[in-house]
This record gives C-alpha cells, structure tokens and sequence, in this order.
C-alpha cells in the first residue's frame, strides 16, 4: 500500500499569522523540515513584525526563507477590540494587506491560517476563490475562557466558519471551533523544543521551591497560590514560593513579609531556565488560560506540575499520579494538600518529574511537526483543492 505522504508529497503549504509568537518559531522549524523530509515545503506570511523586531533576537534574520513579512495598514482601535487583539499582535484593515498577492505568487496547494483576523481572513477568501484547501490553527473553540473571546468574537467566528475545512486545533478547547460541516480536526497543542528545556544537572537548593512563572495579576489565581502556602507553612512545612513574572498584583503586607515568600520579576531565557531548574515543583492556579506555555517549559525541565483546571495545559500535560495533579481554579485546600503531599513524599517528586519529562517530549515540536505533515495531505486526496490547468506551481 502506498503511504500517504509519498502518494502526495511534493506539495506546497503557505502558513499566514498575523504576527509571530516567540514559542511558535520552533514549531514552524519544525513543520518545516518534516514537510521537506516528506518532498513538500512551508512559507510563513507574517502580517506584523513591529512588536517583534529584530527578528534576529528570535533567531531569524531578516533573509530567513522560512519567513516573508507582507505588511499591511493596521485597524483603528475600535476594530482593534472587536477582534480581540493584543498590543503585540495587531490586525489589519480588510484588504490593506498584501497577502493576497503573496499568496497568489506563491501558488501554495494549502493555506493554513493562524486564528481569525483580517490578514488570515484575506488568507482564507483567497483560497476559497482559488480553490485552496484552508486550514484553521487555533485556541479558541465554541466554549472558550471569558478573558479571551466576548460573545461578538463567537458570532463572528460562526460567519466565517464555512471558509474552514479542517482545524488545527491549539488546545483541546480548540477542536470544537467552527469550520465546514465534518471538517478533519487535528490536536497539536502549543508546543516547545523540549531541547532549550534539559533536565537539570545541579544540586537544587534548599528549601523545596514552588515555581510560578506568567504575569502577577489576579487572572493567574496568585491569591490561590497564597491562601495554599500559608495553609502548608501552617503545617510545619519547610519551603518557598518564587514567583517570576511582573504585573499589576501585590502580596498582602502579611504574605510579603513571610519567610516562604520570593519575587524574582521578569525573566527569560537561560535565566528562566536556571529558575526551572532550581525549583522542585511547578505550580499554576490560574483562573482563566486558553493554554498556558509555561507548563510545557516547567514538564520539559522535568517539574512535578500542580496546575489548574484553569489552564489549557492541564487536559494534555498534567495526569493526575502520572505528571502531577490538577485542581479546580479556585480551590486553594486542595492545591494545599498537593503541596503537602510532594513536600512529604521525594520519591513521589522523582517520579511524577520523570513523568512530566515524558508528556512534555510526546508533545514536543518535532513531534506536533511530524503530526501535521503527516495529517496535510488528505486535503489534496479529499479533492478540495481545484489544480488550475497550465498554472504551474511556484516552488516555495
């Protein structure tokens, strides 16, 4: 029988973001070389770099053929919020873009579009007039967490849902997201090159170290974090909580002037990683994440993780007795007793580590690449894609 992948190889795939998120580059090196091991080839359209610039500090020079800014005028504030964009990854004016023109030079057999703004929604009406299969990568489904859709984003993802025949889908919460009537979906959750996250080789310091790391503000359940420590310092244990992070939220004077508490502010990094790896267990109570990266970076470095419920990462990388434990967001007794029970127990921190190492590489970047190469080509079999006679297809 032949495999699908050399029944289809030598295809060509163009992949539209409207900026580029520092731990997606790794998975794009990824995609990328397994569709070249496959005959096939990638291009990035990158609609923003006025956050991210130089491209250099992410270890992309501006030459890089992997990736082709296209530009665009950006929206005004108000379409701005409709769309739910951040600071750091602004959308663009319908039509204002280039990628229409980029993509009808590049000639790709698949398009996949990073969520929903008009650079990617220019993206999918150009492959639905070309006859292009359009693939949808993205966290938000139809039940996604408050902070990051409002009921408008959820009538706007259903209009143009139809444009869609399969979903990439970046979270769990991601594969219900709207798309054609029996579109494939393909869970390939944000992911990270376990290989810039070792496992430790230093002695950890004492006492036990509980890591936060992500933005100090209420959303992340901080007050979660607090009302657990002083609970399990009540009990006689011996340990500190580090957070690393800056923002908005401020210890109460009690918990400042503890003895278990440390503010490190921002890092990233190898200091980061220096955090992670003098830590004995991770821990994120976050209220509301639509996944979470850094539970990804605290398994990959081999951290026993006490996540909640809260975060995306909790329904792929944390198993309860396996990896770690999970708990409802808001139940700080619960999150106690977790910490108790590692602070009793090193065995029991050994083993969940080792287990938390071994999620973070099944889910590593190689192996999400390997995943989607592997699942692109029943797009070109299934006869979405119209070969337009005498065009020939521009290398990538």
């Amino acid at each position: 029988m032949t495999s699908a992948s050399s029944s289809t190889g030598g295809f060509s795939c163009a992949l539209v973001t409207g900026a580029l998120q520092p731990y997606a580059i790794d998975f794009y090196r990824a995609l990328d070389a397994s569709l070249r091991r496959r005959g096939a080839s990638l291009i990035v359209l990158v609609g923003s770099r006025s956050t991210y610039r130089p491209w250099s500090s992410l270890g992309i020079q501006e030459d890089d053929p992997l990736f082709q800014f296209v530009g665009g005028k950006f929206a005004p504030a108000w379409i701005q919020r409709i769309l739910g964009s951040s600071s750091r990854d602004k959308v663009f004016l319908p039509g204002s873009s280039k990628i229409g023109s980029a993509l009808s030079e590049r000639q790709p057999d698949i398009v996949i579009v990073n969520e929903r703004n008009p650079i990617c929604l220019g993206a999918a009406a150009w492959a639905r007039r070309h006859g292009v299969p359009c693939i949808l990568s993205t966290d938000i489904g139809r039940n996604p967490p408050r902070y990051s859709s409002t009921r408008m984003h959820l009538v706007y993802h259903r209009l143009i849902g139809g444009f869609f025949d399969g979903v990439l889908a970046k979270t769990v919460e991601g594969k219900t997201a709207f798309a054609r009537r029996g579109a494939p979906v393909l869970l390939a959750p944000h992911a990270i090159d376990t290989a810039r996250y070792p496992l430790p080789t230093c002695a950890k310091e004492e006492p036990f170290r509980f890591l936060f790391v992500g933005v100090l503000e209420e959303r992340k359940g901080l007050d979660v974090l607090m009302a657990a420590a002083r609970i399990a310092h009540a009990a006689g244990h011996r340990f500190s909580v580090r957070l690393v992070g800056s923002g908005p939220w401020q210890a109460s004077a009690e918990d400042a002037a503890s003895p278990w508490l440390s503010l490190a502010g921002f890092k990233d990094g190898d200091n980061l990683i220096a955090e992670y790896h003098q830590a004995g267990a991770f821990v994120l109570p976050t209220r509301e994440d639509t996944y979470a990266v850094v539970v990804h970076e605290a398994a990959s470095c081999g951290l026993p993780l006490l996540v909640s419920t809260g975060a995306g990462a909790s329904l792929t990388l944390v198993e309860d007795g396996i990896s770690g434990y999970r708990f409802a967001p808001a139940d700080f007794r619960r999150l106690a007793e977790h910490m108790s029970r590692l602070l009793e127990d090193s065995q029991l921190c050994q083993n969940l580590g080792a287990g938390a190492r071994a999620l973070a590489e099944e889910w590593s970047t190689d192996r999400a690449g390997e995943k989607l190469a592997e699942w692109l080509p029943q797009f070109l079999r299934s006869g979405r894609a119209k070969t337009r006679a005498g065009e020939p297809r521009a290398s990538l």
